[in-house]
């Protein structure tokens, strides 16, 4: 009996496997259909992103994803795909029985289907876009608590070789067919990149480049090009692309800017995805954008976005994609970005320069804990051996093997860049925004070889410093200069010590025999090559002669926090026929020399200040909140030969910011307080920038003369607003309308102390008010426009020609 139960038993096993081997037998026999291939413009051969793909003549597909690329399985036979993307034909292409990898070439419609849809009534893609501006937040990864990635980077530059093909061969000259062969073969420049980025609500952000390689370079800095084009999230109230703002067509109110209309429907497992293309509405005058969305009924969200601005500009062309992924169910997130350039004012041989840049997100971590020290105000930063990294490391982060094409790339270019240098020229390059031109173990100081003033007329010299090569840990360095309407030498010197390089702790000791102007108004850490005060300092008549001695040092802390002590000892001598009267007794002395001895403290604060840091340089990014400047001098009587005991409090705010379909509102306030009784080389005069047709001198009163006020205790507010090209635009010129108005406010004490020389007080209130017109004339590197203004209130003039100040504006594009 036992026996027999075990047979059953047995026989029961038997049976079990025999059924689960014929289900795997016809699982095995059963045939899956599976093809894959890409869709590229029939014309340039390029890469169609987010097509939508049906199979046979059901209702579901696939779409191609960032590069073009798609793959299908399918349990039914694939006889047929049909394809359709906006500004394009449909097309179906039939699938042969052997068709494993395809090319499916689209080619663009000729009439653009926004200039002929008419829709009566209510517009049905608004229903979806209003949709997904309610879930915006809830779909922007940057609104999460905190989120990691690692990301791969990769940009070529290179020309578009299909125009040489379409050129008549008998017509090609040798040099358009060596251009045709190295663009065959090669590109013009390669670069990668791997970076880690943390992020945690709200703003903090740290990236760190942890490989770089770049063709004929070695230093890592340029790589940033391919991550900083455009936005990260598709969500905020303006897309950046380019250094520019546009406002997002997802956004609140943008159903009354845009015109949207549903091309196409996809239906993707239980989720419908709408794909909705986009436009300024006509009349609307306001910086746009134009493309195509893709949005998944998923939490309404972001699938794949198409964009480029809608205003086309003749420098440069860009378009920019970017496609989500629901990350682990519970997050859409970029997994790709790419941004196409084209350079219209670069061209090789008549063919445009182009840029390709492509950004791929991995190792994505939704929430992870972050501790708020590993946050700082550099956001991006490098790794030390971020250059130095072998093909090992390079093959776990790179979404595809290099090609045939990248490797000659590095090859050809990385030699010619040896021997050409390269890596010095870019790395003179980063100096040479913070004004410097490097020369083997010196530096020589960019503006220091020439400037011009109205006292000083044309001044030649040179100034050096050691660099790096001699050490990291100090600079010794100094000028000389020989100016031709004073016919006077100036020079100086100075030492400088890096304390502690991450608090930027510096010692220094100066020496300076030159001249200042009279009255002037500064604050540490404002100047440079291209502040705005230099177009000003052109205009300075007035000035004293100063031989000044000075210990400093700077420290940064509270990681947005800048400060600055100092003690000086200067000498000033007036250089024309103004005296400074002193009671000695029963005396009254005039001086035109003049002996101080001044402590100082200073600081700039700038809350969020955002800085990308290389091995040589590190820049700001900038911050969305004011910036302060605040200096506290006190001048101590008989130490040092100090003549005069005061207290001068100077103080400055500035503030810019973006107001969507409104424009770019800038402000700066200046105000200054002397308490004690001291000479006019050491009062404030009123920021004037007045010529009969000058430049315009940003931040300074452009229709008062130069010295015409005078004050111990000021005030001055200078606001401009810009509306960029939002109120006029044509084909030939888009002008760029800027509005501005300037106010000051000024007393002086013990006014009888100053004598041979002219002067009012600003206690009655100075105003000006003007309109700028910029971008009339594009000079490639920088645009000229005109520009009126008109002084009124209690300080205008009788002549009414004589309030007015005629200006040329110069805007440049950094």
């Amino acid at each position: 009996m036992t026996k027999f139960k075990m047979t059953k038993i047995q026989n029961s096993k038997i049976y079990f496997f025999i059924i689960i081997f014929i289900i795997l037998s016809l699982k095995s026999f059963s045939q899956d259909f599976s093809i894959s291939g890409v869709v590229v413009d029939s014309t340039d051969k390029k890469p169609l992103a987010f097509v939508n793909i049906i199979l046979n003549n059901s209702r579901f597909g696939t779409t191609t994803d960032i590069d073009g690329k798609f793959s299908v399985n399918s349990k039914e036979k694939i006889n047929f795909l049909k394809c359709s993307y906006v500004g394009y034909k449909p097309k179906t292409y039939f699938v042969s029985s052997n068709t494993k990898k395809i090319i499916i070439k689209l080619q663009k419609t000729e009439i653009e289907l926004s200039e002929v849809v008419i829709i009566p009534g209510i517009n049905p893609a608004h229903r979806i876009i209003n949709k997904a501006v309610e879930n915006k937040d809830l779909n922007n990864p940057e609104k999460m608590k905190s989120f990691a990635y690692t990301s791969y980077n990769k940009m070529i530059f290179t020309s578009d070789v299909e125009e040489i093909n379409k050129m008549d061969t008998a017509k090609l000259d040798s040099s358009d067919i060596r251009l045709k062969k190295f663009l065959d073969e090669q590109y013009i420049f390669l670069m990668e990149s791997v970076t880690k980025r943390k992020f945690k609500y709200p703003d903090k952000n740290n990236e760190k480049v942890i490989a770089s390689r770049i063709s004929g370079l070695k230093d890592p800095f340029f790589v940033l090009l391919a991550t900083q084009m455009q936005s990260f999230s598709f969500y905020n109230p303006t897309i950046n692309i380019s250094d520019k703002y546009y406002i997002n067509p997802i956004s609140k109110g943008s159903t009354k800017k845009y015109f949207f209309l549903i091309e196409d429907t996809l239906y993707s497992n239980n989720d419908t995805v709408f794909i909705i293309s986009f436009r300024p509405l006509k009349n609307k005058n306001f910086d746009g954008i134009k493309g195509v969305l893709y949005i998944n009924t998923n939490k309404y969200a972001i699938q794949n976005v198409i964009a480029q601005p809608a205003e086309e500009d003749k420098s440069i062309e860009i378009k920019i994609q970017q496609q989500y992924e629901f990350v682990k169910g519970a997050q859409w997130f970029p997994r790709q970005l790419n941004t196409d350039i084209i350079f219209h004012t670069i061209k090789l041989n008549d063919l445009d320069l182009m840029g390709i840049g492509r950004m791929y997100i991995k190792d994505i971590k939704l929430d992870p804990e972050f501790k708020n020290k590993e946050f700082d105000n550099t956001i991006v930063q490098f790794e030390k051996d971020a250059n130095k990294q072998d093909e090992q490391f390079w093959s776990i982060f790179r979404i595809d093997s290099l090609t045939d094409k990248d490797i000659k790339t590095y090859h050809v270019i990385d030699s010619i860049g040896r021997k050409n240098k390269l890596d010095e020229k870019a790395k003179a390059i980063q100096i040479l925004l913070s004004g410097k031109i490097p020369w083997g173990p010196i530096n020589f100081d960019l503006d220091k070889f020439m400037s011009y003033t109205e006292y000083e007329g044309f001044r030649f010299g040179a100034g050096i410093h050691t660099n790096e090569k001699i050490s990291k840990f100090f600079t010794v360095g100094g000028y000389y200069a020989y100016s031709l309407t004073d016919k006077a030498s100036k020079y100086g010197g100075d030492i400088n010590f890096l304390l502690h390089r991450n608090s930027e702790l510096e010692l220094k000791y100066s020496y300076k025999n030159d001249v200042e102007e009279s009255g002037g108004f500064n604050q540490f850490d404002t100047k440079g090559i291209f502040s705005d005060n230099k177009l000003r300092d052109y205009l300075i008549r007035k000035m004293n002669v100063v031989e000044e001695n000075k210990i400093s040092i700077s420290f940064r802390t509270f990681r947005y926090l800048k400060i600055n002590c100092s003690l000086a000892q200067t000498y000033k001598s007036v250089t024309n026929d103004y005296q400074y009267g002193i009671k000695q007794g029963n005396v009254n002395v005039l001086l035109k020399d003049f002996n101080f001895t001044e402590i100082a403290f200073g600081l700039r604060y700038a809350y969020k200040e955002k800085f990308i840091k290389s091995p040589l340089l590190k820049v700001s990014l900038g911050t969305n909140y004011p910036i302060i400047w605040v200096e506290y001098s006190k001048g101590i009587n008989n130490l040092l030969n100090g003549q005069f005991a005061y207290q001068k409090i100077d103080f400055k705010l500035k503030k810019s910011f973006y107001i969507k379909y409104f424009g770019k509102p800038t402000f700066q306030l200046h105000a200054g307080f002397v308490d004690g009784d001291i000479p006019y080389s050491n009062l404030y005069v009123g920021q004037a920038s007045y010529r009969n047709f000058i430049y315009d001198a940003p931040n300074s009163f452009a229709t008062m003369r130069m010295n015409e006020f005078l004050s111990s205790k000021f005030v001055s507010l200078y606001f401009k607003h810009s509306f960029g090209k939002l109120l006029v635009r044509t084909k030939k010129i888009e002008p760029e309308f800027v509005i501005t108005t300037n106010i000051g406010f000024g007393t002086l004490q013990n006014k009888s102390s100053h004598h041979n020389v002219d002067f009012k007080t600003m206690e009655k209130g100075y105003y000006e008010s003007g309109l700028l017109i910029n971008n009339l004339l594009n000079m490639k590197l920088y645009t000229l426009g005109l520009g009126l203004y008109y002084r009124y209130g209690p300080y205008g003039f009788e002549k009414i020609s004589d309030n007015f100040a005629a200006k040329l504006t110069f805007v440049f594009p950094f």
